[in-house]
């Protein structure tokens, strides 16, 4: 089985060595290189990767100890061992299985803070706040340069789509 990325390289360059070099019109152009600019940042997505998924288990995982020991501190033992809970159940299967859990415990985690006791508040936010931040670095850092403005230009930079 050929792997999806190189599936998706081969498409990118025949679009650039075979469909562009024929394309006139400008306007065509930057719909070809718009396509380009989609499957490039598409290509590194197109599996979940495991590193990434088990980053993010960790950093999910982390974060609701966090929260789980404010709430202990603040007096809330039946939350914290709730969300421990949670978080353990969550500790088998695969890396994007177990990614996925403990983000709906995360988000969970979020739409709970209101209800739990003030104390417990602050650190809860700041754990999962950390996890946040985390975690959009980890969303941006696949993608690839954007081709926008050869997009509007129609036209192909120095540096072609798989090679940044």
């Amino acid at each position: 089985m050929i792997p999806p990325e190189k599936l998706i390289d081969g498409a990118m360059r025949t679009l650039r060595e075979r469909v562009l070099p024929d394309v006139g019109s400008s306007f065509a152009r930057g719909q070809a290189y718009a396509v380009i600019d989609v499957l490039n940042n598409l290509r590194d997505r197109v599996e979940i990767k495991r590193a990434f998924a088990e980053a993010d288990a960790l950093a999910a995982s982390q974060a609701l100890d966090g929260v789980a020991a404010a709430l202990r501190e603040a007096g809330d033992a039946s939350a914290a061992a709730t969300l421990e809970a949670a978080v353990a159940e969550a500790a088998s299967g695969s890396p994007e299985a177990r990614a996925e859990a403990l983000r709906r415990s995360v988000i969970d985690a979020l739409a709970a803070l209101p209800d739990h006791p003030e104390a417990a508040r602050e650190p809860a936010r700041n754990a999962l706040r950390g996890y946040l931040v985390s975690q959009a670095i980890r969303d941006v850092a696949p993608l690839k340069p954007s081709m926008l403005s050869e997009i509007s230009r129609g036209e192909a930079s120095e540096t072609s789509p798989g090679e940044a």
